[in-house]
């Protein structure tokens, strides 16, 4: 993944200049929800669709985990995320910031089409504007001050998680990609 130069830095100051909007500090926990509701967005599960027959709420609900997370629908100038309802909090919140980060970044929105089996599959994928996303989302999500305080402070894992609302992959990824226990001297 080759970004253009300057753009892992842009990220890392665009998500401390978000949470100082927010009132938070560079470290403090930002769920999507929370960064939603600030900018406008309205977001929704495949269960609070309303109309939708039961063959329908099935095709959005399939068990095919390859099918789709989440989906931005702009109308007009408002945005709208649908994401299938999962069991796991730190997976929707990471699908709902990822498709924050598509609006926050000004990507051109995908064209969804529906195949004969069901399946809901983007017409022109972009794989330059998806890496995009999913490195604000993470950064959005684990910022590197949050990181380097988590730790330098000892805090664990399982706390860490629990805190910033991430899966131990998106923890581990952001770890990995940001060098905070190198940068710490850590083995």
């Amino acid at each position: 993944m080759a970004f253009r130069r300057g753009f892992k830095s842009q990220c890392e100051r665009r998500s401390v200049e978000i949470r100082k909007d927010l009132g938070l500090r560079p470290f403090e926990p930002l769920s999507a929800f929370s960064l939603s509701r600030h900018i406008g967005v309205t977001v929704w599960a495949t269960s609070e669709i309303e109309g939708l027959t039961e063959a329908d709420l099935r095709n959005l609900t399939s068990d095919d985990q390859d099918s789709w997370s989440a989906m931005t629908i702009r109308m007009q100038s408002k945005h709208l995320i649908v994401y299938r309802d999962v069991p796991s909090a730190p997976r929707i919140n990471s699908v709902v910031m990822h498709e924050i980060s598509h609006i926050t970044l000004g990507h051109e929105m995908a064209e969804a089409c529906l195949l004969e089996d069901g399946s809901l599959v983007p017409r022109n994928f972009d794989q330059e504007q998806e890496d995009e996303a999913d490195w604000l989302a993470g950064t959005l999500l684990l910022p590197r001050p949050a990181l380097l305080r988590v730790r330098s402070s000892g805090m664990t894992t399982e706390k860490a998680l629990s805190q910033y609302g991430v899966s131990n992959e998106m923890y581990q990824w952001r770890i990995r990609m940001t060098g905070v226990d190198y940068q710490l001297g850590r083995k």
